[in-house]
C-alpha cells in the first residue's frame, strides 16, 4: 500500500476540507474512561481527532508518519505532536489510558499495530478504532446523488488499502475484547464545501499526486458533475455513517 497523505498539496487540502465529525464520534469513547486519563492518537493527520480527544482526557500524545500532515496540525495546549509510525511508538509500556485511530486503521500494518497498542495501553485501557463516511453516499432528499457518487468512484477509484474485515474474532485473536457501535448523523455542505471535502479523499489525492490531473481540473469536474444536485449558493444535508470499535486488552 502507498500512503496517499504524504504530499504537501494533499495535506493542505485535507486540513482545509475535512468536516469536524470527530467530537461526535469520540463521545462514544467517554463511557470507557474513568477520571483523568492520558490519550494517544495514532495516524493523527492534521490533529482533528487529537483535539477532539483532548476534550475527554488530560493530555494527548499524537503521532503521524507524514511531515506534511503534521505541518498543518491543530494547536491545543494539551496536545503534543511527533513524527512516528503507529506500529513503533516512542512510548513506554502501559502508558496510555486510551488510544484512538480515526479513519486510518486500513492504512496501518494491522498485526504490528495491534501488538503495539497492547504494549502501550494500561490494563483496562481502550483502543478506539473510529471511522466516518458518506452513508450510502446520500444527499438528503436527492437519492440520485448515489448515482453521482458511483460515477465519481469510477473516475477516481479508491487506492489499495487493507480491506480485510475486522470484528470480534480478529480482535480476540489479537488479544482484545471487542465492542462495536454504528450510528448516522447529518453534515451540511455547500457546493464549495463538498468539492473541498472530495478533494481530501485518497481517491483524488492519488490522482493529483500521480500527475494524471491537477487539483484544479479535479475541482472543475466535481463542480460540473454535482452542480445540478447542489447548486451554487445552496446547502445540502448529507448522511454520514460512523462506527467505533472499542478494543480492551485481555489479561
Amino acid at each position: 500500500m502507498t500512503n496517499p497523505f504524504l504530499s504537501a498539496d494533499g495535506a493542505a487540502r485535507y486540513a482545509a476540507g475535512r468536516p469536524d465529525v470527530q467530537p461526535l464520534v469520540l463521545e462514544r469513547v467517554r463511557p470507557f474512561l474513568m477520571g483523568t486519563a492520558l490519550g494517544v492518537d495514532v495516524a493523527c493527520g492534521t490533529g482533528q481527532c487529537s483535539v477532539a480527544l483532548a476534550e475527554l482526557v488530560d493530555e494527548v500524545r499524537a503521532f503521524d508518519i507524514s511531515k506534511a500532515m503534521l505541518s498543518h496540525a491543530r494547536l491545543h495546549p494539551r496536545v503534543s505532536y511527533a513524527l512516528s509510525p503507529a506500529e513503533t511508538l516512542p512510548l513506554p509500556d502501559q502508558f496510555a489510558d486510551v488510544m484512538t485511530v480515526f479513519m486510518a486503521f486500513h492504512w496501518l500494518e494491522r498485526d504490528a499495530f495491534l501488538q503495539e497498542a497492547r504494549r502501550v495501553l494500561k490494563p483496562g485501557g481502550v483502543l478506539a478504532i473510529c471511522d466516518s463516511w458518506f452513508a450510502a453516499d446520500e444527499l438528503v432528499g436527492k437519492p440520485e446523488f448515489t448515482v453521482g457518487m458511483a460515477q465519481y468512484g469510477a473516475r477516481y477509484p479508491t487506492p489499495e488499502r487493507d480491506r480485510r474485515p475486522f470484528g470480534e474474532t480478529e480482535a480476540q485473536a489479537a488479544g482484545f475484547s471487542f465492542r462495536a457501535e454504528k450510528f448516522t448523523h447529518l453534515v451540511p455542505f455547500s457546493q464549495d464545501q463538498l468539492v473541498a471535502y472530495l478533494l481530501t479523499h485518497s481517491n483524488t489525492i492519488a490522482v493529483t499526486d500521480a500527475g494524471r490531473e491537477t487539483p484544479q481540473e479535479v475541482a472543475a469536474w466535481l463542480r460540473q458533475h454535482f452542480a445540478h444536485l447542489l447548486p451554487d449558493g445552496e446547502v445540502g444535508e448529507f448522511v454520514f455513517g460512523a462506527e467505533i470499535k472499542a478494543l480492551m486488552p485481555l489479561d
